[in-house]
């Protein structure tokens, strides 16, 4: 092999080598591009489910206080029921005695 014919091959092997090279550019910029979306994307994902777990938490705090009210009714509803039931049997001994006196001969 001449010289030339070397130096020929040569050249065209480093065509194919910036061929090659200038593919393998075109294709990270094009998966950089890609990741650049999907990043974006996660990133979006991330704050609209930051903002849906603030509204979890919103709605479980006003279950929380519900329950909580609900069990302030209860109690005040059992006070209730328990002073109405004693002031109940107080009057109904009351009457009982009135009536013993009343009847006693």
């Amino acid at each position: 092999m001449t010289d030339e014919s070397r130096i020929g091959k040569f050249e065209s092997d480093v065509q194919h080598v910036q061929a090659d090279v200038s593919e393998l550019k075109r294709e990270v910029k094009s998966l950089r591009d890609a990741f650049d979306l999907l990043r974006g994307e996660f990133l979006s994902f991330k704050t609209e489910m930051a903002k849906e777990f603030t509204e979890v938490a919103k709605e479980f705090g006003s279950v929380r206080t519900s329950i909580e009210s609900l069990r302030t009714a209860i109690e005040r509803a059992k006070l209730w029921m328990v002073v109405t039931g004693v002031g109940m049997i107080l009057s109904v001994w009351g009457a009982a005695f009135a009536l013993a006196r009343f009847l006693k001969p």
